[in-house]
């Protein structure tokens, strides 16, 4: 009998295109679309008109909107220190996000806004140092562009699963998202549960209960988990040593985030600096299982 397989093919279609300085950004469209604004750390306030109506992107912010067929956008990046990425994309390549799109139109009628935490805008950072002349750039920046666009939808795919059709308590959800929020916003502080709770008008034993029921997770592990994720990706970039990835992830010492990190991952954080010594020119990173047999040879010597 002869072998089968079903060929998979990708179904993610977009183009993209930066505004530096004082430009502006002008698209009718001829099909459906999504269109995505980034906007990086330095820009300021951004103005646009979509459909006749304005709106202003403020700064630190995302948002993604749906166009219609003959709708027109106007970006107006009126800042020498703007650097905004403009990204349209098929509503094809955006199947859970245009599902839900269509069944509440009136939740996105204004777009959906996302606010730029210490991930995304160390995603934003790599797309802003590619240079143009690496024969693999394009790959490279699809590949960031839609780490990026995964980012932003994976939250409302998040609440989508974890968060009843209709929360219960409005006032327990809304303190639960503004206390993910505070987390995400700067992984190099460490919050202790009492502040978090003060901060957004709780008590300690509700934003644990509501937290848990409505992410699936505790305070503090969602809190490793984005650390852990964040360093994974500071490493992988090979320009910060495990000391400053430490730091920048709110931990003292070296040799505590190096704990955390094996017991999270499975191995040390030097395994994949390691991974980036060895094999520079190929650029390809070690397997999770090669990584550990690093890790436990490390550990033999």
């Amino acid at each position: 009998m002869e072998n089968s397989c079903a060929w998979t093919g990708t179904q993610y279609v977009f183009r993209q295109q930066h505004l530096k300085g004082n430009a502006v950004f002008s698209y009718e469209t001829t099909a459906a679309c999504y269109i995505n604004i980034l906007s990086y750390k330095e820009s300021q306030t951004v103005r646009y008109s979509l459909a006749d109506k304005a709106y202003l992107l403020p700064e630190g912010y995302h948002v993604l909107h749906y166009l219609e067929v003959g709708s027109k956008i106007v970006i107006y990046s009126e800042d020498p220190c703007n650097h905004i990425v403009v990204v349209l994309i098929t509503p094809e390549s955006l199947p859970f996000f245009h599902d839900k799109y269509q069944q509440e139109t009136e939740r996105f009628a204004k777009g959906y806004m996302t606010a730029s935490d210490t991930r995304f805008r160390l995603l934003l950072d790599q797309l802003l140092e590619l240079s143009e002349t690496d024969l693999l750039y394009r790959m490279r920046a699809d590949l960031l562009i839609l780490e990026m666009l995964l980012y932003q939808i994976q939250t409302l795919a998040e609440q989508n699963e974890t968060v009843p059709q209709k929360v219960a308590v409005k006032d327990h959800y809304e303190k639960v998202l503004r206390v993910k929020a505070i987390i995400e916003e700067d992984l190099s502080k460490n919050h202790s549960i009492p502040e978090l709770a003060k901060q957004v008008g709780t008590n300690v034993q509700y934003l644990k209960k509501y937290f848990k029921q409505y992410f699936g997770k505790t305070v503090l592990n969602y809190a490793i988990e984005k650390k852990m994720a964040y360093a994974k990706e500071l490493i992988l970039t090979g320009n910060y040593l495990v000391s400053d990835v430490a730091r920048m992830t709110g931990y003292k010492h070296a040799t505590h985030f190096t704990t955390a990190f094996k017991k999270h991952f499975g191995f040390i954080p030097n395994s994949l600096r390691y991974s980036l010594l060895l094999q520079p020119a190929a650029e390809v990173w070690v397997t999770l299982e090669q990584a550990i047999q690093i890790s436990t040879l490390q550990m033999l010597l």
